[in-house]
C-alpha cells in the first residue's frame, strides 16, 4: 500500500492515490507526495541544510524561532482556557444577577484582549512559516474565526466600559450582551478545534 504526505500539514494518506482534498488541511491532490524511501532521506537531508543553514533576516530568524517554539499553540492556550469561564461567569451576572462575576468576567476579557496581538501575530507567521501561507477552507475559517472572536472581544469589553450596568439592568441589553459572548465562545471553539487538527494531522 502506497503512503502519500501532505506537504501542506504531514498528514498521511494510504492508498493507491492520494485523495482529492487533503481531510485536515483541505489541500488540494497535487499537494501530496508518495512517500518513499528516498523522498524520506531527501526530506532528512533538507531538514539538515536548514539547520545548517540558518535564516538570514530578523524576520526569518524571529519566524523560525516562532514555530521551532511552538509560540503560537502555546500563546492561544490562555485566551481558549479563559473565554469558556468567561461566558459562565457572564451568565451567572446576567441571569442570576451576580455583580461580582460580571466584574471579574470583564477584567478577565480584558486581560485575553491584550493577549491577542501576540496570538494572532504568531499565528499568522507560523501559517507562513511551517504551511507555505496556502489558502484553504481550513485556514479560511480558521482566520475567519479568530478575526470573529477578537472583534466580539474588543466589542463586549468597550461595550461594557462605557456601560458599567450593561448586566444589571432590567432591559433586554443583558441578554444581547450574553448572545454575543456566546458567539464569541463559539468562534473561539471553532478556531481551537481547526488548529487542533492541524497541530495533530501527522498522527492521524
Amino acid at each position: 500500500m502506497k503512503k502519500w504526505k501532505c506537504s501542506v500539514c504531514n498528514y498521511i494518506h494510504e492508498g493507491d492515490e492520494p485523495p482529492e482534498k487533503c481531510p485536515v488541511c483541505g489541500a488540494d491532490k497535487d499537494k501530496f507526495v508518495e512517500m518513499t524511501e528516498e523522498s524520506s532521506q531527501s526530506e532528512t537531508r533538507m531538514e539538515a541544510e536548514a539547520s545548517v543553514d540558518p535564516p538570514s533576516s530578523i524576520y526569518e530568524k524571529i519566524t523560525a524561532l516562532i514555530v521551532e517554539k511552538h509560540l503560537h499553540p502555546i500563546s492561544v492556550h490562555g485566551p481558549n482556557g479563559i473565554i469558556p469561564m468567561v461566558f459562565l461567569f457572564l451568565a451567572l451576572a446576567a441571569v442570576l444577577q451576580l455583580p461580582g462575576f460580571g466584574n471579574a468576567a470583564y477584567l478577565s476579557m480584558i486581560f485575553v484582549l491584550l493577549t491577542m496581538p501576540p496570538v494572532l501575530v504568531t499565528g499568522y507567521l507560523t501559517w507562513q512559516k511551517k504551511y507555505k501561507g496556502v489558502k484553504t477552507s481550513l485556514f479560511k475559517m480558521k482566520i475567519a474565526a479568530s478575526s470573529v472572536a477578537t472583534v466580539i472581544l474588543f466589542g463586549l469589553v468597550l461595550w461594557r466600559t462605557i456601560r458599567p450596568d450593561v448586566l444589571s439592568n432590567a432591559s433586554l441589553d443583558r441578554f444581547i450582551f450574553l448572545f454575543w459572548s456566546l458567539i464569541m465562545l463559539a468562534a473561539v471553539g471553532l478556531a481551537g478545534h481547526l488548529g487542533g487538527q492541524l497541530v495533530f494531522a501527522s498522527k492521524k
